[in-house]
């Protein structure tokens, strides 16, 4: 599954809020309804990969 990195989020922005985190990601899923977006911890950063058809 072929994961895109969309936003590099730094821990020590103190601009960078929750809201703002999740502003990033509503806008991204209604830009791209057939990408899951998601918040990946590991890597600190808003990412997405294609929805799976089941």
């Amino acid at each position: 599954m072929e994961k895109k990195v969309h936003l590099k989020i730094d821990k020590n922005d103190p601009d960078m809020t929750l809201r703002t985190v999740m502003e990033t990601i509503r806008q991204l899923q209604e830009e791209n309804p057939d990408l899951e977006v998601f918040f990946d911890g590991d890597e600190y950063a808003i990412c997405s990969r294609p929805k799976r058809n089941l």
